[in-house]
């Protein structure tokens, strides 16, 4: 591991908390209800206030007057994102493109807000002067828990919504809904022990994750239409849990 986030010191633990915040606000505390219906005005500002208060909540360790001024600001420009790509997704679709270029630009506004905040903001907090302050807290410790949180909510919402996007439309049978949401509790398992896996360096062991699911659907892996559904889907949640391995790897 690179330890980039942890050797900011307190300035990566506020980068680490920003990220954790927006997960935890995107995707933990919204439904597929409120998500699907953010082209109208009262679920997006629902929406926007549930993501605000998880960024405070996230952030609170380092919350001081400059640095509640980020979070509103991230809160703020998150609302004309979500609405053009709730427009865009209700006119075409969902799709992998449209939800990356939406969490890049979310990405972007995080990273922005954080570079404008002197560093010396991160540690004046009343927070930390209640515990003993600036020494008291762990500040490598807290990054790496945040960044390990975020990545595997991250994991399994976040995953879901790229292979969802990326997978064809399943045939609608009568209990195509259930297997839908069979196959995504599976996925999201599969993206958590491929994560766990890569975080411990134990990338050899990757292999056999996806050779136990395949031989768990052998028999339907006879029919061509669901061996190419399936290696489809496979093969995007794996990239998903191998990329956040890789991305957790290099911030801490």
């Amino acid at each position: 591991m690179s330890g980039w986030l942890t050797g900011l010191g307190p300035a990566g633990t506020a980068l680490s908390l920003l990220l954790l915040g927006h997960v935890l606000g995107d995707f933990a505390f919204q439904t597929d209800e409120l998500a699907a219906a953010k082209h109208r005005i009262r679920p997006l500002l629902t929406h926007v206030g549930i993501v605000f208060v998880a960024h405070v909540v996230a952030f609170l360790p380092l919350l001081t007057a400059e640095s509640a001024l980020t979070v509103v600001a991230i809160g703020v420009v998150h609302f004309p994102i979500d609405a053009v790509s709730a427009r865009i997704r209700q006119r075409r679709g969902s799709s992998a493109q449209l939800f990356l270029a939406d969490q890049l630009a979310h990405l972007l506004v995080i990273l922005g807000a954080w570079t404008l905040v002197e560093p010396a903001a991160w540690t004046l907090t009343p927070v930390l002067a209640g515990v003993g302050g600036l020494a008291a807290l762990p500040w490598a410790q807290v990054t790496t828990g945040a960044v390990y949180l975020a990545a595997f909510v991250f994991a399994h919402d976040g995953g879901n919504a790229i292979v969802r996007g990326v997978l064809p439309d399943p045939d609608p049978a009568p209990n195509s809904e259930d297997e839908l949401e069979a196959g995504s509790l599976i996925g999201s398992l599969e993206r958590w022990v491929i994560l766990f896996l890569g975080v411990a360096g134990l990338w050899g062991s990757v292999g056999l994750v996806v050779a136990a699911k395949s031989i768990a659907r052998f028999e339907e892996l006879k029919q061509q239409a669901f061996a190419e559904y399936f290696l489809v889907g496979t093969l995007s949640s794996v990239l998903v849990a191998i990329a956040l391995a890789s991305t957790v790897s290099v911030l801490v």
